[in-house]
């Protein structure tokens, strides 16, 4: 049997059994995150063949080429789960950094954006009911906000990085993005489109609070699954109160995203004008995000293909000219 060879530095080696201790006290992250010129705030460990965790690198290290490109050749990194905060600070300003830096082109801008607020709205998803997640959704929406507020073309960027496997965290990730660029598209100002893409970003909150047996199942839900899984935009209105979220669209978004235009929706069966802007952008982008993403049960569907659905089949149902809208912003 070959092994694949593990990059070591000169670094003394710390080992833990893997097996043992590494699902309760380390975590992966994403080694595309950091580049040449990073200074870590957190200690960096990789596993070999032999179960064992060992110190990568150090807290306070400066990243160089040569780390970049030893980097490269490992298959996982990780962290410990007790630095998970000092990584996240990190990211934040990732995040920042990569809005402001004139270098990078606007794809590579749109790929950094995209991951690091993946990782961060994972985050946020595991732990939904902690205060911080207001300002969290903060800085996961306004490097998006104004990437595409200050570079038109953004909007297409964005678009065509969205991944289309589906987690409860890109879902959401999505929805925002989408959310972002349809609100751009009806000429939202920018504090609106701020409230939109943290509405959107949180809109799930409510499924921490449902089974994962209900919300893995392959195949249709029956009648007590279906209305347990019905009361997660009410379960995730009342989250998103309780960390403290006052804005009333952010709320309605939340509450009313699956509300349907003829009264068929839930949790409240509004109706027509009863049902606020906010949500019927937030539905729209939705339901083509689930479309569109691949599923353990379900392959996902190409563009043209939710779109002419949501087009004869959800007519009553959604907001047709945000759907018009959509439409075009997809097709620019």
């Amino acid at each position: 049997m070959k092994y694949k060879k593990i990059i070591q530095t000169t670094l003394k080696s710390n080992y833990v059994n893997v097996q043992n201790d590494m699902r309760t006290s380390y975590m992966t992250i994403d080694k595309s995150l950091i580049d040449i010129g990073d200074k870590l705030q957190f200690n960096l460990y990789v596993n070999d063949f032999l179960a064992h965790m060992s110190l990568y690198l150090q807290s306070n290290s400066v990243i160089d080429e040569e780390h970049k490109k030893s980097l490269m050749e490992i298959e996982r990194l990780y962290i410990d789960k007790k630095q998970k905060s000092e990584y996240e600070c990190f990211i934040e300003k990732k995040l920042q950094d990569t809005v402001e830096n004139e270098q990078l082109s606007l794809k590579e801008k749109a790929d950094i954006i995209y991951t690091s607020a993946s990782e961060l709205t994972s985050s946020l998803y595991e732990n939904p009911n902690a205060l911080e997640n207001v300002q969290r959704s903060k800085n996961i929406v306004e490097p998006i906000l104004q990437t595409i507020i200050y570079d038109e073309s953004a909007i297409k960027s964005f678009i065509k990085i969205i991944e289309h496997d589906y987690y409860t965290h890109t879902h959401s990730l999505n929805v925002s993005i989408y959310a972002l660029c349809l609100g751009s598209e009806l000429g939202m100002n920018e504090t609106k489109l701020s409230a939109l893409g943290r509405s959107a970003l949180l809109h799930d909150l409510g499924k921490s609070s449902v089974d994962l047996s209900i919300l893995n199942k392959i195949g249709l839900l029956n009648h007590s699954e279906f209305d347990r899984m019905k009361k997660h935009p009410s379960l995730g209105y009342e989250t998103a109160i309780n960390i403290g979220i006052k804005d009333k669209n952010i709320l309605d978004g939340i509450r009313h995203h699956h509300e349907k235009l003829d009264g068929m929706g839930y949790p409240d069966g509004l109706k027509g004008k009863e049902i606020t802007l906010f949500p019927r952008i937030i539905g729209v982008c939705d339901i083509f995000d689930a479309l569109t993403t691949q599923r353990s049960y379900k392959k996902a569907l190409c563009s043209y293909d939710a779109i002419y659905l949501m087009k004869t089949h959800m007519h009553k149902h959604l907001d047709m000219k945000i759907v018009d809208t959509f439409i075009k912003m997809l097709h620019e």
